[in-house]
């Protein structure tokens, strides 16, 4: 049995990184249409000035807020990568990512833990190349946690423990889990056990 979760947010740590959403389709035409209907308005958008179908599963956003600036520097002066980098604070640059997951797992286990799809918000990509269980979940995090908290800074590592038991309720008690320690930057997304299908 397969889903198709549709990640959606900023690529990096630029404003709005926390806000990063994934959605689940039962079939990919779903996913792809969902990505379609988003982009139009995104076309209607003067700000919008780059859309990049980068592959079959990413399309990647740029949006400016002085978008005749852009088109003035590309790409006659420079390229789109040079222009972002040299004018981050007034651009920013969103993914949709399409992630085809295997959810067999689900089939007549019985099991009351769900799956979870991880995010690396930093590389905007996949996490993890497999589909922890709730308590895998935690106990990789927390793992990775402890391991990047400085020894000889409490106070970091108070501020890290915080940080990582707002990440435990989450994922216990919401659908979404999101922890921000320095370089450690991920979205953890439940992944539904049934879709509804609209034939």
């Amino acid at each position: 049995m397969k889903q198709y979760a549709v990640i959606h947010g900023v690529c990096g740590l630029y404003e709005g990184y926390s806000d990063t959403t994934c959605e689940f389709f039962p079939k990919r035409g779903f996913a792809d249409k969902h990505i379609a209907q988003i982009l139009d308005d995104y076309r209607k958008d003067d700000m919008c000035v780059n859309i990049d179908h980068a592959s079959a599963d990413a399309v990647y956003v740029t949006m400016d807020r002085d978008p005749d600036n852009y088109k003035a520097c590309v790409p006659s002066d420079m390229d789109h990568d040079e222009y972002v980098a040299e004018h981050m604070d007034d651009v920013s640059v969103e993914v949709f990512q399409v992630i085809e997951l295997d959810v067999s797992r689900y089939e007549g286990s019985g099991t009351t833990e769900h799956m979870w799809l991880t995010w690396d918000q930093q590389d905007a990509c996949v996490a993890w190349d497999y589909y922890p269980l709730c308590m895998s979940l935690v106990a990789r995090v927390s793992s990775d946690v402890m391991d990047n908290s400085p020894d000889d800074n409490p106070h970091q590592s108070l501020h890290n423990l915080a940080q990582m038991g707002e990440f435990i309720s989450s994922v216990y008690y919401r659908n979404e889990a999101f922890i921000d320690i320095d370089d450690y930057t991920m979205h953890a997304f439940r992944i539904p056990k049934k879709l509804k299908t609209d034939e």
